[in-house]
């Protein structure tokens, strides 16, 4: 599985005028057969640019969009039938974790559910936020074509 973070996504859907975004299309088509997906936390981050920028209808139906897309898994947290006191515990403990490896919150968290779904790769633009921090590949588009 191939975990694609916000940027990569925020790059291909909205951002054309990026020189990114020429490898990210490119990545994105060459990769529709793959098995890939985004996490839950990426999708509302997403989906939060769009609000932000005025635009919470279009936000809304992207969601709904990857929710039903076939080419797109939507990865959410790992939680066993916990109540919610165990379950805050855990997610604490779990996120502190990954924080203390050096990472912000929002990084730790999209990590946190990579990992639990054993993404072989995580694909960023942002490849300093998790380098050195995971045992998993993290690799720009342009990276991952390139076979790594």
């Amino acid at each position: 599985m191939i975990v694609l973070d916000t940027d990569v996504l925020a790059i291909f859907h909205f951002f054309m005028k990026d020189p990114r975004h020429g490898p990210t299309s490119l990545f994105m088509d060459k990769t529709r057969e793959s098995e890939r997906g985004t996490t839950l936390y990426n999708l509302l981050e997403l989906a939060g640019i769009l609000s932000s920028a005025g635009k919470p209808d279009i936000a809304r139906k992207m969601v709904e969009t990857y929710a039903t897309a076939s080419d797109m898994t939507i990865l959410y947290p790992v939680t066993g039938t916990l109540s919610p006191e165990l379950f805050f515990a855990d997610y604490t403990a779990e996120l502190m974790d990954y924080m203390e490896r050096g990472m912000r919150y929002g990084d730790a968290k999209i990590l946190w559910v990579a990992e639990a779904h054993d993404a072989s790769a995580l694909v960023t633009w942002n490849v300093r936020h998790y380098q050195g921090r995971t045992p998993m590949d993290v690799l720009t588009p342009g990276d991952y074509q390139a076979g790594g």
